[in-house]
C-alpha cells in the first residue's frame, strides 16, 4: 500500500515515472534518468482481537528501496518515447523484484503505455489527502504479507477489503496492460493542470511479464464461494479476464483555491464455474470518485468506492453484502511541516456462507517534517477497529474450529510509526 512515490509523481502527471526528457535534448538520443526512494520505518503495535491472543508491546523495523530507471528520447517531430522500470528491495524474503516495467510513447495525441504497471486509477485516482506521516490510512500500517503483518490477522481482513492503496479500484494492480492517457484540456499556466482522461485494458489480472495465462476457472479449493477467500488461505484477487478501466482526473487552481477531482469505472469477466462452485462468480463491476479542495495550505478531501458483489459467488442461497470504502481527511502545510488526519470506513460480506457483514474503521493522525531537500522524517498514530457480524475467529489465521473462514475476527489495534525517507 505504498503511495509515497506515486504522490510525488502525481504533480507531473504524464511524465515518465518522475522524469521527463529535458529541454534541448538531441533528437533520437536517449537520456537515462535514475530516481526513486529509500525508507526506514520503526513501529509499535498494541493489538487485541476477539478469539485470539493480541499482540502486546510489539516493536519492529521495516525498510525498502525503490529504484526507477527511465530511458527516454525525443524524435525530430517532438514525439517522446522510451521505457521505465521500478525495481524494489522490499520483500521479507530479501530478494529484488520489479512492479513497473513498460514502454511509452507521448505526443500531441496523448500518451500510450504498454507493459507491467499499475492501473490508471491507482496512479491518478483521488482519495482523502494523505501527504503526512507514512501515508495515513493508506500508509505503512499494512506492511507485511499473509498473517505476518503489522496488524496480524486484522491486516489480512483490511487489505482485501480496502484494496492495495485504496484508490485502486480492484485487484488488477501490477498486471501487464496497455493504457492510454489523453492530453490535458483546459490547462492554465501550469501544463499539468486541466482535465485528463484515461483508459486501460488487461487480458488477465494475475498475469505479468512474459507469463501467458489462459485459464478460465479457479483451481479447486475448499471454499470457492468468495474469490478473495479460498480455503484457509486468503487470496488477494480473483482470476479476471478482459479487464477494462476508464476514468478522468481534473487539476485546477482559481485565485488561490485548488481543486482536484476524479472518477473511474472498471469491468472484468469473472472466472468460469469450477467443480467446487457450479454457480460461478459475479463479474467485476466497480466505480470510484473523489475530490480534494485546498486553500492557504489547508487541503480537505474524500472518496467513495463501491465494488458491489464483484467476485462473490452467484449462489442464490447466499445473501451477501456489497463491498464499499469511504475515505475522508484534512492536511495542513506549514512550510516544511505537513500535519494531517485521515479516516476510512469499509464494509463487505465477511464470511460468504453466513448473512451479515464485516466492517473496518481506521483513524490516522500524523506529521511529516522536511529536514532537507529529499529528506523527510514522519511520525504517525493509527487506530484500527474491526467488527464481524457473522462470528469471531478463533486462531491467528482467522479460522474457526472446523478450519473454514469466519471473516477474520473482530478487534482493535493501536499503531505508532516513525519513518525516515530519502527521495532522489
Amino acid at each position: 500500500m505504498k503511495s509515497s512515490l506515486f504522490a510525488s509523481c502525481a504533480a507531473i502527471a504524464l511524465a515518465a515515472s518522475c522524469g521527463s526528457v529535458a529541454a534541448g535534448t538531441v533528437p533520437g538520443k536517449f537520456d537515462i534518468k535514475i530516481g526513486g526512494d529509500a525508507s526506514f520505518t520503526a513501529l509499535y503495535v498494541d493489538q487485541n482481537t476477539d478469539g485470539v491472543n493480541g499482540i502486546k508491546n510489539n516493536q519492529d523495523f521495516t525498510n525498502q528501496l525503490r529504484l526507477v530507471i527511465t530511458p527516454s528520447a525525443t524524435a525530430d517531430n517532438g514525439m517522446q518515447y522510451g521505457a521505465s522500470m521500478r525495481a524494489r528491495a522490499w520483500s521479507g524474503l530479501g530478494f529484488i523484484d520489479a512492479d513497473r516495467a513498460y514502454t511509452f510513447v507521448a505526443a500531441n495525441f496523448g500518451r500510450i503505455e504498454g507493459g507491467l504497471n499499475a492501473g490508471p486509477n491507482n496512479l491518478y485516482g483521488v482519495t482523502a489527502p494523505n501527504a503526512f506521516g507514512t501515508g495515513g490510512v493508506m500508509g505503512d500500517w499494512a506492511e507485511g504479507s499473509g498473517t505476518t503483518t503489522v496488524l496480524n490477522n486484522q491486516t489480512t481482513f483490511l487489505e482485501p477489503l480496502f484494496g492495495n492503496g485504496y484508490n485502486k479500484i480492484t485487484n488488477s494492480n501490477s498486471a501487464t496492460r496497455i493504457s492510454y492517457f489523453t492530453p490535458r484540456f483546459f490547462t492554465g499556466s501550469d501544463e499539468y493542470t486541466g482535465l485528463m482522461g484515461y483508459a486501460s485494458y488487461v487480458p488477465q489480472n494475475l498475469s505479468v511479464g512474459t507469463d501467458v495465462n489462459r485459464n478460465r476457472s479457479l483451481a479447486a479449493a475448499a471454499d470457492n464461494d468468495f474469490c478473495k477467500q479460498q480455503g484457509t488461505a486468503p487470496v488477494l484477487g480473483c482470476n479476471y479476464k478482459n479487464i477494462t478501466e476508464v476514468g478522468f482526473r481534473y487539476d485546477g487552481s482559481f485565485n488561490g483555491f485548488g481543486v482536484v477531482a476524479g472518477a473511474a469505472f472498471e469491468h472484468g469477466d469473472a472466472s468460469a464455474s469450477a467443480a467446487t462452485n457450479p454457480n460461478g462468480f459475479n463479474d467485476l463491476e466497480a466505480f470510484q470518485f473523489g475530490v480534494q479542495l485546498s486553500y492557504a495550505g489547508v487541503t480537505i478531501g474524500s472518496s467513495y468506492l463501491n465494488a458491489g458483489k464483484s467476485a462473490y459467488s452467484r449462489n442464490p442461497a447466499l445473501r451477501l453484502e456489497d463491498q464499499s470504502v469511504i475515505t475522508a481527511g484534512i492536511t495542513y502545510d506549514i512550510g516544511p511541516v505537513v500535519v494531517g488526519f485521515n479516516y476510512a470506513h469499509g464494509e463487505d460480506a465477511g464470511d460468504p456462507t453466513v448473512v451479515g457483514r464485516r466492517r473496518a474503521d481506521l483513524y490516522s493522525v500524523g506529521a511529516t517534517y522536511t529536514v532537507a531537500p529529499g529528506l523527510t522524517t514522519s511520525l504517525e498514530y493509527l487506530k484500527s477497529n474491526t467488527t464481524n457480524e457473522t462470528g469471531f475467529a478463533t486462531d491467528a489465521l482467522g479460522n474457526n474450529a472446523s478450519g473454514t473462514l469466519t471473516g477474520f475476527g473482530s478487534g482493535d489495534a493501536d499503531v505508532i510509526l516513525w519513518k525516515s525517507m530519502v527521495t532522489f
